[in-house]
């Protein structure tokens, strides 16, 4: 039993018009060293052929673009005084005040925002509780109860001022 089944396990009959196998044979055909290398020894064979895409010639545009750059970024520094006059933004007036009114500006800017924030006030919950109860410890306190109004400095024989003392007395108890 175990010989038939390791017989018929190596031999496999497959149709070859399936799609596995058509795919098997093309990508036999695309492995295949032989077809890779084909088109390149045709090409050979034929003539040198150095096209607009080849490695050397895209080389060779790049570090010449590079060169370029290089020397236009070194002439614009050379050439970076030159354009206003001066030799940096300290120096001249006009940049200066430029400079100066954005500062100005800035302050201006800052202020406004500072002035809108500034009237809001956010209070955790349990900060208005403690300001209702500083509140009533004041209204129950006997510290402000009483309001003297002022002093008196004058003589004390004076009628009209001790009929106003008492007065005053009187309505401040």
């Amino acid at each position: 039993y175990r010989e038939a089944w390791d017989k018929d396990k190596t031999q496999v009959s497959m149709p070859s018009d399936t799609p596995v196998m058509l795919q098997s044979k093309v990508n036999a055909l695309n492995i295949s060293n032989k077809h890779y290398q084909k088109a390149w020894d045709e090409a050979k064979a034929k003539s040198y052929d150095l096209r607009a895409d080849a490695i050397p010639i895209k080389h060779a545009k790049a570090s010449r673009d590079i060169a370029s750059e290089y020397k236009y970024k070194l002439d614009h520094e050379k050439q970076k005084g030159h354009y206003v006059g001066v030799p940096n933004a300290q120096a001249d007036t006009k940049m200066q005040f430029a400079l100066g009114i954005g500062k100005v500006q800035s302050e201006l800017e800052y202020k406004r925002h500072f002035a809108k924030w500034k009237t809001q006030c956010h209070l955790p919950v349990d900060m208005l509780s403690i300001q209702s109860a500083k509140h009533g410890q004041s209204l129950v306190s006997d510290v402000d109860y009483r309001h003297y109004l002022h002093q008196w400095i004058c003589l004390p024989d004076q009628n009209d001022i001790i009929h106003a003392r008492k007065a005053y007395d009187l309505q401040s108890d």
